[in-house]
């Protein structure tokens, strides 16, 4: 039996056009804006920067807070731990908790990633030696931190799951994690990623497309372009090989 072919939807097309026409509009009417407001755009965005930069070693110190939390969020699930064998309530609740601790974790690495180049990038250009040796002491003590914390974290969840498998610290750690799950749990895994590329397809060319209003106003770095534009190809690309290589590849071997 053939399948049903799909029905038209001329509404589909109509609303795609709409879209485009009220992008472009709104496209001209922000390059509008930033031609007519030149000099005071200029000035707030001298000033932001700045701002940002003089606040990069007070972020650094904030993501210690979430290291704290993190850590507070491991200690405070050690309790149900103890009885989550017997009680079901318990496992949940060290599960949840210890979920809530990884999620900080690892949203840690990026955050003193950032805040570094912000802290690192007003100490070289006000040549501070003793700020750059602060703000590389802070990097040092979060990196460490947040290293330790996540492996325990790990560590911890494993004895919840004892089937699972994986060295936090080994290079392959999410190829086992992945191969120790089950069939829902892999699957949860692909819900999630896919998510991610869906919500990254959206930001990529919303954040190029700022970049281009403003690049038609003020002469930007043209390595901005090259960096956002190669991480979109990246994803996208990586996606699309990876893709044939399961599809054409893989199944004639």
């Amino acid at each position: 039996m053939k399948p049903k072919a799909e029905k038209k939807n001329t509404w589909v097309y109509v609303k795609f056009t709409l879209i485009l026409v009220v992008c472009g509009l709104f496209g001209a009417g922000c390059s509008m804006f930033i031609g007519s407001g030149f000099d005071g755009l200029s000035r707030l965005s001298a000033t932001l920067s700045q701002g940002l930069y003089g606040a990069g070693v007070p972020l650094m110190t904030l993501g210690l807070l979430m290291s704290a939390a993190a850590t507070a969020l491991y200690l405070a699930a050690k309790k149900p731990m103890a009885r989550a064998d017997e009680d079901d309530e318990a496992y949940e609740k060290a599960n949840r908790l210890l979920c809530l601790a990884l999620i900080l974790t690892t949203l840690g690495f990026p955050w003193f990633m950032l805040t570094a180049g912000l802290a690192f990038g007003r100490a070289i250009r006000s040549e501070s030696i003793p700020l750059a040796g602060f703000g590389f002491g802070l990097l040092i003590l979060q990196l460490v931190w947040l290293t330790a914390l996540q492996a325990l974290v790990i560590g911890a969840t494993k004895k919840l799951y004892p089937e699972k498998r994986g060295n936090v610290f080994d290079t392959k750690f999410h190829k086992d994690w992945y191969a120790s799950c089950d069939e829902a749990e892999q699957k949860t895994i692909g819900d999630c990623s896919y998510f991610t590329f869906q919500v990254m397809n959206m930001l990529y060319p919303i954040v190029m497309v700022v970049l281009l209003m403003v690049g038609s106003a003020w002469s930007i770095n043209a390595l901005w372009f090259v960096l956002l534009g190669g991480l979109w190809m990246m994803q996208t690309l990586t996606y699309q090989l990876r893709n044939y290589w399961l599809q054409h590849v893989k199944p004639n071997r």
